[in-house]
């Protein structure tokens, strides 16, 4: 991990909704090249679909091949942030998100991934360079809340 410099700005809990928002903006737009700037060079992620943790690098290398095109079409919704700020430069954000991805097939289908109810944590980390980065990422989708029946 870095040492935090006295020079170097404390982290905040804007800067990090910031960097979530632009996460999201990244992921869901024609941006997948600038997804690995978005991570330390030793982080570590878990996704909603993995059975393991693995690097950062590797996960962005995949999305990247995957990236938006002609056809594709992704959004996402974040819910409220909970920043809680652990360090100086270190900062954990917690929060729900809605991910929604539509691809048109050459014969005129589609097919439609949604993430309805997806929960995340990021580790951020504030960088010699003044950058925020993501040092670890925990990525899962969670079941529909429960509804109240009348008369309960």
């Amino acid at each position: 991990m870095l040492s935090f410099s006295e020079n170097m700005k404390r982290i905040s809990t804007e800067d990090v909704g910031k960097e979530v928002h632009r996460f999201w903006a990244i992921v869901s737009g024609n941006l997948a090249d600038k997804l690995e700037e978005m991570y330390s060079p030793t982080a570590i992620v878990f996704t909603g679909k993995a059975k393991r943790s693995e690097s950062a690098k590797l996960m962005a290398a995949r999305r990247s091949r995957h990236r938006p095109g002609p056809g594709l079409s992704s959004k996402a919704e974040v819910g409220s942030i909970d920043v809680q700020i652990v360090g100086p430069d270190v900062a954990i954000a917690a929060y729900t998100y809605s991910f929604n991805t539509q691809k048109i097939l050459a014969n005129g289908g589609k097919v439609q991934i949604n993430t309805s109810f997806g929960r995340a944590t990021q580790i951020f980390q504030r960088g010699e360079d003044g950058a925020l980065r993501i040092v670890h990422e925990h990525l899962s989708a969670a079941a529909p809340p429960a509804t109240e029946k009348a008369g309960d």
